[in-house]
């Protein structure tokens, strides 16, 4: 008989759970005890990476027909949690671990991997009616900080890390942050439409996977860095040269042994062909997959 084992998992968090049920009831905490084949993977990622997160998994599925791999999106300062209460097998996020994350994993004598994944950007998005089509780095940096009321800052939700990227980047106290948040990329995106005085941002993540463009009525605002006359964006070459200055790297962490499942799906992200799917994205894969070129002389 096929071993199984028991995850405890919030339904609501999981896409595709459904097709995976070998029993499911109830537990005395509310949530649903779900029993799963071994060779399932759990993953849990901002909402942010799901379009490319989507696409690695859909080829993975294809190679490796007898493995299921399930994402669950949430906010990115939660997911450490789902590792915690060993819910999911792999978490993907825009920072490594924390003093308090460290800890624990040494109290639990754990051997997390830690693996660079890709690089995305946070895009500055606005109105197609806002009057600039791009900004200084100082502009941005001074309305964050309050010194000016030139546009306002829209942000997805206090619980992804952006805020924390916006703190480090430009050393802000958190209490003097001057952004507002909307709750979801979907949300700062619908605001930016409205409001001609709105600058989004989001991950470029969001629109570079499988899109050829942005969403329909707002526009992509260029970002002067300090210093500098050129306008820069967070695309692929922006990245590779780091030339963006609110370009950052995505990781991918977990805490199985080196045969686990989610060891076994990190491994086929960092291949070559993982990797090329993440070039072929539009974001910046942590490897340049080789090109190779044949020449031939008649």
């Amino acid at each position: 008989m096929k071993k199984t084992k028991t995850r405890i998992i919030d339904i609501l968090s999981v896409t595709g759970v459904c097709i995976l049920l070998v029993a499911c009831h109830p537990n005395k905490g509310g949530q649903e005890q779900v029993i799963i084949p071994n060779d399932t993977i759990f993953v849990a990622s901002d909402s942010s990476q799901h379009l490319i997160v989507h696409s690695l998994i859909e080829v993975y599925e294809a190679l490796n027909p007898l493995r299921k791999v399930i994402p669950i999106y949430t906010r990115e300062k939660k997911l450490y949690g789902y590792i915690q209460t060993d819910q999911v097998d792999l978490i993907f996020r825009s920072y490594l671990l924390t003093a308090a994350e460290q800890k624990d994993i040494d109290t639990r004598k754990l051997n997390p991997k830690i693996h660079p994944f890709w690089s995305d950007g946070l895009a500055l998005i606005a109105a197609e009616s806002f009057p600039k089509d791009s900004i200084l780095e100082e502009e941005l940096v001074a309305v964050l900080t309050r010194h000016s009321e030139a546009f306002h800052i829209i942000l997805d939700n206090s619980h992804t890390s952006t805020y924390d990227f916006l703190f480090d980047q430009y050393a802000i106290d958190q209490q003097q942050l001057n952004a507002f948040a909307a709750g979801a990329e979907d949300s700062v995106i619908s605001a930016v439409r409205q409001r001609n005085d709105y600058i989004g941002l989001i991950s470029s993540a969001y629109f570079t996977v499988d899109r050829e463009s942005l969403p329909k009525g707002v526009k992509l605002i260029g970002l002067i860095p300090k210093g500098k006359k050129k306008a820069e964006y967070p695309f692929q070459d922006q990245l590779y040269t780091k030339v963006y200055p609110l370009a950052r790297q995505i990781y991918g962490i977990n805490v199985g042994a080196l045969d686990s499942s989610g060891s076994a799906f990190a491994s086929f992200i960092m291949s070559e062909r993982g990797q090329r799917i993440i070039l072929k994205s539009g974001l910046l894969p942590a490897k340049i997959p080789s090109r190779t070129v044949e020449l031939v002389t008649e």
